[in-house]
């Protein structure tokens, strides 16, 4: 038992150095728009949402992509990861990879205050965070970038006409 606790604190602790460690990758300047919509809950703006590809057009298989949310409210880092959670375990995202990935958001999200963004860069060596354009973390796992993508962009997602609109389907 205590050596299983050893081993989850120590890959803890390194998945906390890497995102320490990781080099800030800038943000591409020469992608297109897909798609855009927003999302709204009941009547409350959550967010606008962007999405953009090199060729200004969505397949599942295209990388890089861009995906661009301007909140229109405050949420909490914890409101987020939360979030996060359901809409993989809504997917059926492997449990251990859930797990392991949302430790690693949790170091890298912060709280998001209303007219904040956060922005997705999927490129061939993983995913880059960024917060109001500015670097903020990476996580180096092509499942991550695609079981993160499809919160938004597959099409059984929680939100189809959203899915629909960033994907350029509508």
């Amino acid at each position: 038992m205590r050596l299983n606790l050893l081993v989850i604190s120590l890959i803890l602790f390194f998945t906390g150095i890497t995102h320490a460690l990781a080099k800030p990758k800038p943000l591409p300047d020469n992608m297109q728009l897909v798609g855009q919509a927003e999302l709204k809950v009941l009547w409350f703006k959550v967010y606008s949402a962007r999405l953009e590809s090199l060729a200004g057009r969505y397949d599942a298989d295209m990388s890089p992509l861009v995906l661009h949310l301007d909140y229109q409210r405050d949420i909490s880092r914890q409101q987020l990861l939360d979030e996060t959670a359901s809409q993989w375990q809504r997917a059926k995202v492997n449990p251990t990879d859930q797990a392991r990935w949302l430790t690693s958001l949790a170091q890298i999200w912060p709280d998001i205050r209303q007219q904040d963004s956060l922005s997705f860069y999927q490129a061939s060596d993983g995913g880059h965070f960024y917060h109001n354009q500015r670097y903020i973390g990476s996580i180096n796992d092509a499942g991550f970038s695609q079981a993160f993508l499809a919160i938004w962009l597959a099409d059984n997602s929680d939100f189809p006409q959203l899915t629909r609109a960033l994907t350029g389907q509508q």
